[in-house]
């Protein structure tokens, strides 16, 4: 298989416009956290695709293993620096990959099933997994900001219906007196 044509399969289109997509989704409405995520996984994969491109499609797993390595070291900055639920998942599937990677290093028979290999096909399931849990991140952080900015509506609309002194709200609580002479024209009833 040559350097172009590894590009020209399928799945790898398949699972570069995956990752494109969410990549883009992630700049364009997630907060930081998701941008790094999708940076540190976006230039991990690219490189992945690439060393399996230069190595025909048949490329030793070491340099793999050492990609998923620091992309999740990537992930653990990122953690440390932003604490959320979607970092936990994605570290999960991380080092799942990371311990498949290792598998591949000590197992090189690569079993099959129904034709294809389990490794490929594993390594691919958590690579889409880790991309879900990109854009579940994603989505938390539109929802987030939705419920923050519907707060401070709520918190402005409540600020505004007050009055706005102490004298204001205690003059328009009390009843006008008998004795003073009220501002309704002659003849009218209250």
């Amino acid at each position: 298989m040559s350097f172009s044509s590894y590009f020209l399969n399928i799945y790898t289109e398949a699972g570069l416009f995956s990752l494109l997509a969410t990549g883009v989704f992630a700049w364009w409405k997630g907060g930081p956290p998701e941008r790094l995520g999708t940076l540190v996984f976006g230039v991990g994969t690219v490189a992945a695709c690439i060393w399996r491109a230069l190595g025909g499609g048949h490329a030793s797993v070491m340099p793999l293993f050492a990609v998923d390595l620091l992309m999740a070291l990537g992930f653990l900055c990122i953690a440390i620096r932003y604490s959320s639920l979607w970092l936990g998942a994605a570290m999960f599937l991380l080092s799942a990959s990371f311990a498949l990677h290792a598998t591949g290093l000590s197992d090189p028979a690569r079993p099959r099933w129904h034709g294809m290999v389990i490794y490929l096909l594993a390594n691919n399931v958590l690579s889409y997994l880790t991309l879900l849990a990109l854009a579940g991140g994603t989505v938390a952080t539109i929802l987030k900001r939705r419920h923050t900015l519907r707060r401070k509506a709520e918190a402005e609309a409540k600020n505004a219906a007050r009055p706005k002194s102490l004298a204001a709200a205690f003059i328009a609580q009390q009843p006008p007196r008998a004795d003073m002479p009220s501002a309704t024209p002659a003849g009218a009833t209250r």
